[in-house]
């Protein structure tokens, strides 16, 4: 039996699929409009299956407005297994999360060409023309930010793999495919000091370089270190607005203070900062812009992304998104963002 994933196939209605029994559609919100359009084209070939955030945040939604054979809530490796070997199903099935992520096999990523597992453009956060990929160390977020999907309750209990099966993987990898710099698409990579000390140590010897996603208050300057020396090349983290009344009316549980320390932090150790900003959230006043804006050309950070606030399915925002515009998807080609992003911009030359 065949089963593909389909997980971000770009312009559904001409792409050509291969044959299989199953296809996989796993999305966030922001591609699922495109997922929803791929659901029939693959219903002539096979089953299928659709999965990941939306779905599981918005399972009844899907089933009736996409029409798969299946969707599937929760982390469905197992589960999903299970029907292709010809467990019975139903139209929504709970797959729930998986407590011990060692038991998991390491993804097939031999299934899928070179060039779809390596990248040489730099998009990982390398230089141009290193081999590049992806990984994944740990699940789940504890936090619950009110502007994030990730504070449904689906997705807070955080568990992590074994320092030795991380090290492992990352030498299959390397192995396979001659990659030599990593990024980490955990949701926060620096949760557990203990844990990332030892995983720290454990790939010391690799000789790669990567970069994760985490926050402030979770760095301290020995975790840094550590850090630096096993490769790690940039950190990302979420400041969203330099003002803590917004932090506040945000759920952030952190303060400008903090954030303050921890990128300068970053940026004691040697290693790269990218922090992630964000407009238009209700609330957010020109004050509170013009303090972020002063926050980045006091610490200059060398990258940074601002997104347009979204009331997104699952967030804590999400029920009162008629207040805020009625949807979920914002594009950020308006006036006034473009206004603002040249501004964080000039803040860090």
């Amino acid at each position: 039996m065949i089963v593909k994933n389909l997980a971000s196939e770009p312009h559904p209605e001409s792409a050509k699929f291969p044959a299989a029994d199953w296809y996989g559609i796993s999305c966030v919100s922001a591609v699922y409009p495109d997922a929803r359009r791929l659901v029939p084209i693959l219903k002539r070939q096979g089953r299928v299956v659709m999965g990941g955030v939306h779905p599981t945040i918005l399972p009844d939604q899907v089933s009736a407005e996409a029409k798969p054979d299946l969707v599937i809530t929760g982390e469905a490796e197992y589960l999903f297994r299970d029907i292709v070997w010809g467990r019975g199903y139903s139209p929504i099935m709970l797959a729930g999360i998986i407590e011990d992520l060692d038991s998991l096999p390491f993804p097939a990523r031999h299934l899928f060409s070179d060039a779809d597992v390596v990248d040489t453009t730099g998009i990982h956060g390398q230089e141009k023309g290193v081999p590049a990929t992806t990984a994944m160390t740990s699940r789940g977020c504890p936090w619950r930010c009110t502007t994030c999907t990730k504070s449904h309750p689906m997705f807070t209990e955080y568990r992590y793999r074994s320092a030795e099966l991380v090290k492992l993987e990352l030498l299959d990898i390397m192995s396979r495919y001659g990659v030599e710099h990593f990024r980490f698409v955990d949701d926060e990579f620096t949760v557990d000091r203990p844990r990332t000390i030892k995983l720290m140590r454990e790939i010391r010897d690799l000789g790669i370089t990567w970069v994760c996603i985490t926050r402030c208050d979770t760095l301290d300057r020995e975790m840094l270190r550590e850090m630096k020396l096993s490769g790690c090349r940039e950190v990302h983290v979420g400041i969203e607005c330099f003002s803590d009344r917004v932090l506040q009316l945000m759920n952030k549980q952190t303060t400008e203070a903090v954030l303050e320390k921890g990128c300068g932090m970053v940026q004691e150790a040697g290693i790269g900062l990218k922090t992630y900003l964000m407009t238009d959230y209700p609330g957010m006043e020109a004050e509170d812009r013009e303090k972020t804006v002063s926050f980045l050309k006091r610490v200059r950070p060398d990258k940074f992304t601002l997104s347009r606030f979204t009331p997104l399915p699952g967030s804590a925002m999400w029920g009162k998104a008629e207040e805020v515009g009625g949807g979920w998807y914002y594009p950020d080609s308006d006036g006034d963002y473009q206004e603002y992003r040249n501004r964080l911009a000039e803040a860090i030359r």
